[in-house]
């Protein structure tokens, strides 16, 4: 983590594409931390679904994980391998599996 977070730090600081770089957050040194998220693909969308469902004390069945993650948006186009919105939807989406 030590390693990623430097690098990360570093590019941001280097950046010249964004104003996040020359704010006087990154100027200033007043980032603890820099936590990298990774983007999610289809199946980590499935798990977010059952844990929504699991959070609410729910039934689930497969063929709902994969519809939930289904309606979801996926980038790039051609490919749609990660989740543009990660699992922030998921939740919502629930409710048309509910009886």
């Amino acid at each position: 983590m030590e390693h990623l977070e430097s690098g990360l730090q570093a590019e941001i600081v280097a950046s010249t594409d964004s104003g996040f770089g020359h704010s006087r957050l990154v100027k200033e040194n007043l980032i603890d931390f820099f936590v990298p998220f990774l983007p999610l693909e289809y199946h980590h969308v499935r798990l977010c679904a059952r844990d929504a469902f699991l959070s609410q004390e729910l039934l689930y069945t497969e063929e709902a994980l994969d519809e939930i993650a289904k309606m979801m948006v996926y980038v790039p186009k051609e490919e749609q391998i990660f989740s543009s919105q990660g699992c922030k939807s998921v939740s919502q989406r629930i409710n048309y599996f509910l009886p």
